[in-house]
């Protein structure tokens, strides 16, 4: 048995040793994973200076200066607030006399990164030492009358540069050489061995460009002389184990041993634990109510308004002494959900969640109870209406939401999560509470201009009594972010991504499918495969196009930390566009919306773009 143990082990260690050099499945690995992300910082950079260039070839002030003088434009453009650079960005405006040569008018930062395609309308990329230059020149018609001014062509150019140091320090590290090429131009990525075997990977995003990594050669990695040892010592030993066996007189089974049920076995407890449960739910009557009049505990039923898959919601009257009254918001859960602990564990814990969160823009909790077989929980009661309906009513009579009034409501429904996110349980310790459910549907707008982030009845905290089995997804697919779509742990970014996707509801006055799902066949590289916000409303501040696109980043990290920051980032486009918005003026807007349609008659949700292709 010790010759057999001894030369399988020989045999495996010959077998399983590692070759040493060549491009080893890890760095294979290593060096898709860093063009993967070189790729879809090239396309988010591209996207961003094209619509950057087209929305500034259209600035008035910008128009006007084509055919003055470069003092004239730098005063001109120096008070002009949407021509400032933005992360990096550096902005020319150009213009060329009929059959003169090129000449920069205004160019910002006067240090900055210039273009040798200044003036060629187009999408170009530049190698530039350990730089790569994204540009977009957009062609600029000036908007002055006289035909002096016409003589010129103007161009705006503007650039992003990408940082190549930084994209491929993680091939450095690992050891990967080689290096990038963009059209003539090539970047060194480490120092190539002398007989370096080379390995080509396209960019995908930047036609003509490659990745050529360059390798050493993989050395023999199977030692010839232990596998031969050990392969006669393996077979001696086998020999006389068989031998041994022959000569025995048969194995006896010792008792009290454990037989451990197989994985089908589980697997076929759930899949029928599942099958009971559906079958019970299916046979209860999901249409049973409680009527008008009815006594709950203290709260008499005025109506129902509202239903979802756990509970029912009804419009109620609390009384109290000396004829105390006060209408609250009473969800009841469902009775056959009743009799299952784990859905009372989720229906109790997103009252007390929400209980913990005390901000004017969340919706309050005020009473949690069972009464009688119900368990009820007793909510702040809104008169007005969801954000989804007043949205398909706006979309409905093709009336987009004021700009000031959607970054408005966008900053209070970030202040009410950033609420959720920051809350302390009795004994200061973090709750870590998240929504997860953050859409359009789940935001109250009151007729007095209150916004109210309601249900955290799937809210995630680090706290609750209940959890959520591995891999189950929980939410709204539509606007769910990727890594909660596949079930994988989320964090706050979650929410900053859910808050985006209303933003860009909100804004762009177009309904939004973002399900992993359904978009896997378009691949991550250009997530989230929506236009440029400005594209579809050109009268929208121009920074909302990287910094709603970014919130929604496959990438979580790329994705501003907190609702707090992206609250901050909107505030700072309102204050730069002298922008406010007052619960007055919100309140004027949803009045507005109401007095078109009926309370009972909105529109429901109408079409959603899920990809670019959807628009001309």
């Amino acid at each position: 048995m010790i010759l057999l143990v001894a030369g399988g082990g020989a045999v495996g260690y010959a077998l399983t040793r590692k070759a040493t050099g060549g491009m080893t499945p890890e760095l294979t690995r290593m060096m898709e994973e860093s063009i993967s992300q070189l790729d879809a910082d090239i396309q988010s950079a591209r996207s961003s200076v094209k619509s950057r260039a087209e929305t500034l070839s259209q600035v008035g002030e910008v128009r006007s200066s084509i055919g003055t003088d470069a003092d004239t434009t730098k005063e001109r453009l120096g008070k002009e607030i949407g021509f400032k650079p933005q992360d990096g960005e550096v902005l020319t405006l150009s213009q060329q006399p009929k059959g003169g040569a090129l000449q920069t008018l205004f160019m910002l930062p006067a240090d900055g990164m210039q273009s040798v395609h200044a003036g060629a309308e187009g999408a170009y990329a530049e190698l530039t030492h350990d730089m790569l230059l994204i540009t977009q020149v957009a062609k600029v018609e000036t908007s002055q009358s006289d035909e002096a001014a016409k003589a010129f062509t103007g161009f705006v150019t503007v650039s992003r540069p990408l940082s190549l140091q930084k994209a491929t320090a993680g091939l450095t590290k690992e050891g990967v050489t080689g290096q990038l090429v963009v059209e003539n131009a090539t970047f060194q990525v480490g120092k190539p061995p002398a007989d370096a075997v080379t390995q080509e990977r396209p960019l995908r995003n930047l036609a003509g460009a490659k990745f050529v990594a360059m390798i050493a050669p993989a050395a023999n990695a199977t030692p010839t002389g232990v596998l031969a040892g050990g392969g006669g010592a393996a077979a001696l030993g086998l020999v006389l184990v068989i031998v041994g066996m022959m000569g025995g007189t048969g194995g006896t089974k010792k008792s009290g041993a454990t037989q451990l049920p197989s994985a089908n076995a589980y697997n076929t407890n759930y899949q029928t634990a599942q099958t009971q449960l559906s079958t019970q739910m299916a046979a209860s009557d999901p249409t049973t109510g409680i009527s008008p009049g009815a006594m709950v505990g203290r709260w008499r039923i005025v109506k129902r308004i509202g239903s979802g898959g756990m509970a029912d919601v009804y419009l109620a009257q609390a009384t109290g002494e000396a004829g105390f009254e006060k209408l609250v918001a009473l969800k009841v859960m469902h009775p056959h959900l009743a009799r299952n602990q784990r859905a009372v564990d989720h229906f109790l814990d997103e009252a007390r969640l929400a209980a913990r969160v005390h901000h004017p823009n969340v919706v309050g909790i005020q009473d949690l109870g069972k009464v009688g077989n119900d368990y009820v929980i007793a909510m702040e009661y809104i008169e007005g209406v969801d954000l989804d309906k007043l949205l398909a009513a706006a979309r409905a009579a093709q009336k987009p939401v004021p700009v000031n009034v959607g970054l408005g409501i966008l900053c209070k429904i970030c202040d009410g999560l950033n609420a959720a996110h920051t809350a302390v349980a009795p004994d200061g310790t973090q709750m870590n509470i998240i929504h997860r459910d953050v859409k359009s549907a789940n935001v109250l707008v009151s007729r007095q201009g209150a916004v109210k982030v309601v249900d955290f009845g799937i809210a995630k905290a680090a706290t609750q009594s209940h959890l959520t089995v591995a891999g189950e997804t929980k939410g709204t697919p539509s606007m769910m972010a990727p890594e909660q779509r596949v079930g994988e742990q989320v964090d706050v970014r979650a929410d900053v991504y859910s808050v985006a996707a209303v933003a860009f509801e909100l804004l762009t006055n177009n309904a939004v499918n973002l399900d992993l799902a359904a978009l896997a066949h378009l691949g991550v590289e250009n997530w989230p495969h929506l236009p440029a916000p400005t594209s579809l409303r050109p009268e929208l501040p121009p920074e909302l196009d990287s910094m709603l696109l970014t919130a929604m980043s496959f990438d979580r990290t790329r994705r501003p930390p907190s609702c707090s920051a992206l609250e901050d980032m909107l505030e700072g486009v309102m204050k730069r566009y002298g922008m406010t918005c007052s619960d007055k003026e919100i309140a004027r807007w949803v009045d507005s919306e109401l007095s078109r349609f009926p309370s009972d008659q909105l529109p429901a949700s109408t079409g959603s773009i899920s990809k670019p292709s959807g628009f001309a």
